[in-house]
């Protein structure tokens, strides 16, 4: 069995000020690094994409600031959706035939990402980085598609392989990384 987790990285604000924007919602903010944190939001643990997107949404909106919202289905896809000033602007799915009847096999070939879109949203310059990660077949576990672009993206790397689910069961969770908003505590 795989990894099934969701999160949402978020270039900008202050973990305070995030906190602070989710006290009616059970998460985990962590501390900023390279100027982004990672929101680990229980609703979105549903692994639905609309429950992901809307909270994407709400941030970037309120914060004015691109926000990365990434799901990991039972590591067979890595799904992304990337939100700025409130807008959705990019969509990725790394294996659209997962849930097809049409592909006998269950893979298929990445759908979406634009990697400069990406880069620009994060202030990374290396595009072709980015874009070989979005591309790659090989990755037999989502995760380790993550992992890559996490790195390509300059994201935190302790955000990795974790969601709310795993944080608040404490399996993996970095020291001193994340703090639980108020509804969570």
């Amino acid at each position: 069995m795989g990894s099934f987790y969701t999160s949402h990285t978020v270039r900008g604000p202050s973990q305070q000020a995030v906190l602070a924007h989710m006290t009616e919602r059970r998460a985990f903010v962590s501390r900023e690094e390279d100027g982004n944190l990672t929101v680990l939001d229980e609703a979105s643990e549903c692994q639905d994409p609309q429950v992901l997107g809307a909270l994407a949404q709400s941030l970037s909106s309120f914060f004015a600031c691109p926000v990365l919202a990434l799901l990991n289905h039972d590591d067979n896809f890595l799904y992304l959706e990337l939100y700025e000033n409130g807008a959705k602007t990019d969509q990725y799915n790394s294996n659209p035939a997962a849930f097809s009847e049409d592909d006998e096999d269950g893979f298929g070939v990445p759908q979406g990402g634009d990697a400069a879109r990406l880069c620009a949203a994060f202030g990374v310059a290396d595009v072709g980085a980015v874009e070989a990660v979005l591309r790659d077949e090989s990755f037999m576990m989502a995760v380790e598609r993550h992992e890559r672009l996490a790195e390509a993206l300059g994201l935190p790397a302790f955000s990795v392989g974790l969601g709310f689910t795993y944080a608040e069961a404490d399996d993996g969770v970095p020291e001193n990384c994340f703090v639980p908003s108020a509804a969570a505590a």
